[in-house]
């Protein structure tokens, strides 16, 4: 692996290092380079040219010459209903792991905020330490009409997705009742359909303290599960309280 002088009269490489086995670097994910969100294809694009995918779990499957796309399985002896044919199903590529871009497993951050109180402010802030859900491999940040935070440390430029104006009241213990807010931003998280594109979807308050960095340590042995992780267990057994 490496070459002493004191033992050898001479250390100069004459080739290149010998590249670890394909079969040991797949087996452990990891960061992935910035060029898979620019290159690789989106939910039912044609991935032909690409040969990669940003959705977690998928792989670039060939129909034919003309098309391919980006599915997590494909039978080739499989007859479509809807068109009466079939897929040859020929892997134009590796299995995705997503865009983890910063980090594995990933992370997609989403924010609803009120742009016009305290917490659009403090976003923007955030936004100018690339911390908080900005640290994210992913982010959306939800408001009822449009709004522009400032831009990434990458030059991306941040503006808010617009949900519907939800009238905000209050809750039987006395906080504010915003379930019918937070619905609607699911549906514009689904709508979307980003979130598929990473491990973890992480709903965070905009005055939450969110260190990425920790919170990938302790969801990485649930990676690939279907699961809700409960972050407050004050009222276990309470159905007003679910969290």
């Amino acid at each position: 692996p490496r070459c002493n002088p004191w033992q050898w009269d001479a250390c100069a490489p004459v080739g290149m290092r010998t590249p670890k086995l394909a079969s040991r670097i797949m087996a452990k994910k990891r960061r992935v380079g910035p060029w898979v969100e620019k290159r690789c294809s989106g939910k039912w694009e044609d991935c032909r040219f690409s040969a990669c995918c940003h959705e977690v779990g998928t792989t670039c499957f060939e129909k034919d010459d003309k098309y391919a796309t980006c599915r997590a399985e494909c039978n080739s002896s499989v007859i479509l209903e809807e068109s009466n044919e079939t897929w040859s199903c020929e892997a134009l590529g590796p299995q995705s792991w997503g865009l983890a871009t910063r980090g594995y497993p990933s992370l997609y951050c989403v924010s609803v905020y009120m742009p016009e109180h305290y917490e659009g402010p403090l976003l923007r802030s955030v936004l100018k330490r690339d911390a908080g859900i900005f640290a994210c491999d992913g982010f959306d940040v939800f408001a009822n009409r449009p709004d522009t935070l400032g831009y990434t440390a990458g030059g991306m430029e941040v503006k808010s997705v617009i949900i519907p104006v939800i009238q905000v009241g209050i809750s039987q213990d006395g906080t504010a009742g915003n379930a019918k807010l937070f619905m609607a931003m699911w549906d514009k998280v689904i709508a979307g359909g980003r979130f598929r594109y990473y491990d973890w979807t992480i709903k965070v308050d905009p005055d939450a303290v969110i260190l990425p960095w920790r919170l990938r340590g302790h969801l990485a042995a649930r990676v690939g599960e279907t699961v809700y992780v409960a972050n407050c267990d004050k009222y276990p057994f309470s159905p007003n309280f679910p969290m």
